[in-house]
């Protein structure tokens, strides 16, 4: 197996979920209780919030390039990062180290593509519906149209997940707000929504839904152990 690390932390909730999924996969892969060699650095969410504010991506590149160095020096044969957002810096990151990071576009894209879904909804934080750091890459590199709400709604989101996703609540009043986001996707026309911010399975966790729902995280922890067990 290949040696892998995380770079997690935003927040350690989902990061969690990362740890313990690519665990219990690689488990069903061998049916017993073997683990794969994992590497976590974890940052502080607080801060990467901040920079975020602030508009610093320079500073949040920095934090992850630090992070990346901190893995190389473990020797990990790959990486990912545990978040669907710091993606916005995953080119700059991906010169400073050398080993290949696993992007989660291309998890999600790959798994769209076995269930021929072509015109999907995203869900995430305001970077990752407005921006095209998922949104581009499934479009030129699987040939994905992406459906994302309107900018109010953005807001509304991104507020939701700072306030409360990002620090452990997952009530049913954001449940239902995520529900009618969906809803409105399917209405314009989405075979599927992609849950793009890692805590929204966490929170959409067996709620029924117009439409399938895809789990970026879980598509980023197969892709993951692919890669660990030298399958891809």
């Amino acid at each position: 197996m290949r040696k892998f690390g995380l770079i997690g932390g935003t927040s350690w909730h989902s990061t969690a979920m990362y740890y313990s999924t690519i665990n219990r996969i690689v488990n069903e892969r061998f049916s017993d209780n073997t683990n794969p060699p994992l590497r976590l650095v974890s940052l502080n969410q607080k801060q990467v919030h901040d920079l975020q504010r602030a508009d610093d991506w320079e500073g949040i590149a920095d934090l992850f390039a630090g992070a990346g160095r901190e893995l190389e020096r473990l020797e990990v044969q790959g990486m990912a990062l545990c978040a669907s957002t710091p993606h916005r810096i995953f080119d700059s990151l991906q010169r400073w180290v050398s080993c290949p990071i696993l992007h989660m576009a291309d998890a999600i894209g790959a798994f769209l593509g076995t269930s021929r879904w072509n015109r999907v909804g995203l869900l995430g934080t305001r970077f990752t519906m407005a921006q095209d750091f998922l949104k581009g890459r499934l479009r030129d590199r699987f040939q994905v149209t992406t459906l994302v709400p309107d900018a109010q709604a953005q807001q509304a989101m991104q507020e939701r997940i700072y306030s409360r996703l990002s620090v452990g609540v997952f009530d049913d009043d954001t449940r239902a707000f995520c529900q009618t986001l969906v809803n409105t996707l399917a209405g314009k026309g989405a075979q599927a929504v992609v849950l793009g911010c890692t805590e929204l399975p966490l929170l959409m966790n067996d709620t029924a839904s117009s439409v399938p729902l895809v789990d970026s995280l879980r598509c980023h922890c197969e892709d993951i152990v692919r890669f660990i067990l030298k399958e891809k």
